[in-house]
């Protein structure tokens, strides 16, 4: 019987601490699957610790894992691409490195794809374990997300999932600047299995996510590329700010013509101050699309790659 194949890949920064464990614990979990062979895809997006050498020492004796190294920090999506781009495999899971995403779960997603013919498993977290803030961040977003984008988007669902080759030789087709794994997999379709679990806490070093990502990741990321809404928001405040200001101008010519002795400029000031506001508002919407548009003109590589070890010569 010809196995099929599976690559799961590791897109990660300064992960010394992790690389180990993570080569272990998956490969502790693909060995009991017969069905299939695997390879360990670890994309190093220029990392200033010792993951790279780690990561060498242990292909000397295991030569499942294959390394790609990046010129400088691209960041998470880039390395993500990367790892699929040089997959050659039926099949590809993204998982983070720290694994607080359980590798256990990769039995069930390998077997939903292998027996059911799914081309998506994707997996939602049923508990969020964050602080308060960060909790009711998540809440906003998605809620917000929901409601504006053009795509169905399940709530709590990362980037850990497998995607079968159609999905992967379509999502190596996009050329956009910021290629948000999951958004666009839920994008491209197919066949979709959705798996609940809990996500356990990070056991060695520290997340690189911070508030400014999250924020940056929100808006540019997640929101611009997959909806037009804050465009007609802000057509709908130029409207509402016209049509007050307009009334405001007509109320004082009325007063001035009949002849009241005191008009008020209070009334005058308050519009005044709400259409320069506006006006703000609007530019700053229209200059985060107009940013993204320009960086997305200019065509540049998504991700350059410095060294690969383990594959062929592969056109990035």
């Amino acid at each position: 019987m010809i196995k099929k194949k599976i690559s799961v890949i590791f897109s990660f920064y300064n992960e010394e601490s992790n690389i180990l464990s993570s080569i272990k614990k998956v490969s502790d979990v693909l060995d009991k699957i017969k069905e299939i062979d695997y390879e360990l895809i670890y994309v190093d997006d220029c990392s200033t610790d010792t993951s790279l050498e780690i990561l060498k020492k242990e292909r000397i004796d295991n030569k499942k894992i294959k390394i790609i190294t990046l010129s400088r920090r691209f960041g998470h999506m880039p390395g993500i691409m990367a790892g699929l781009k040089h997959c050659k495999s039926d099949a590809a899971i993204y998982t983070d490195i720290d694994l607080q995403d359980p590798p256990e779960l990769m039995k069930e997603m390998i077997d939903f794809w292998i027996k059911e013919n799914y081309e998506v498993v994707f997996t939602t977290r049923k508990n969020i374990k964050a602080s308060l803030p960060m909790k009711i961040l998540s809440k906003i977003g998605y809620s917000i997300l929901e409601k504006v984008t053009y795509i169905n988007i399940t709530k709590d669902s990362g980037d850990f999932r497998l995607i079968g080759k159609k999905v992967i030789n379509e999502y190596v087709k996009f050329r956009e600047i910021n290629p948000f794994f999951r958004f666009l997999v839920d994008f491209i379709g197919f066949k979709k299995k959705q798996i609940l679990y809990e996500r356990d806490v990070r056991i060695h070093g520290k997340t690189n996510f911070t508030f400014y990502k999250i924020f940056h990741q929100f808006f540019e990321i997640s929101m611009i590329p997959f909806s037009d809404f804050p465009i007609r928001v802000s057509l709908i405040f130029g409207l509402t700010s016209f049509f007050i200001c307009t009334f405001i101008l007509i109320r004082t010519g009325f007063l001035y013509f009949t002849g009241t002795d005191a008009i008020s400029s209070t009334s005058i000031f308050g519009a005044i101050l709400l259409f320069g506001g506006i006006q703000s508002l609007t530019l700053g919407i229209l200059s985060v699309y107009v940013g993204a548009i320009l960086k997305e003109t200019k065509k540049r590589p998504l991700y350059i790659v410095e060294n690969n070890y383990g594959f062929e010569e592969i056109d990035s």
